[in-house]
């Protein structure tokens, strides 16, 4: 699907249908951080290890971006975007990263994914620092309560 006036027109669509299915993951992700940090805390007590709270609530959203990163990774795979699979998830993780690497060489007519990959994953890191200030702040502010 090329067009003379945005030859990535094919590509912006085919982000366009991840990026609502990171959407979707990322909100579940952070329904699950919601759901953890309800388990463990309400407003009649505080749970005496932030720590291990803030490790949990980590350690779900990088589950999350890293499930992100394979739904990435399988269209890369699917349409032989990489050689192999473990080049398809390298690619995904330094495009979802902002971190880049042009070791891997890619297709010319699909050379725009990796940094509509990269606008997505800034978006959903955005999104998972609100959670975290969100959970911070709530702490803090029981804190001193």
């Amino acid at each position: 699907m090329q067009s003379h006036y945005f030859p990535y027109l094919g590509q912006f669509l085919i982000a366009l249908v991840l990026t609502s299915v990171t959407v979707v993951s990322h909100y579940f992700g952070m329904k699950n951080a919601h759901c953890y940090f309800r388990w463990f805390w309400t407003e009649n007590r505080r749970y005496k290890h932030e720590s291990i709270l803030m490790i949990g609530i980590v350690a779900i959203l990088i589950l999350t971006h890293s499930i992100e990163v394979l739904i990435w990774a399988v269209l890369y795979y699917l349409i032989g975007f990489t050689p192999d699979w473990l080049q398809s998830v390298y690619y995904s993780i330094v495009s979802y990263t902002t971190l880049g690497d042009s070791s891997i060489a890619v297709p010319d007519h699909w050379k725009g994914l990796a940094g509509l990959e990269a606008i997505n994953g800034i978006l959903m890191f955005g999104w998972s620092t609100a959670v975290l200030a969100a959970i911070s702040l709530k702490l803090l502010i029981n804190e001193k309560t």
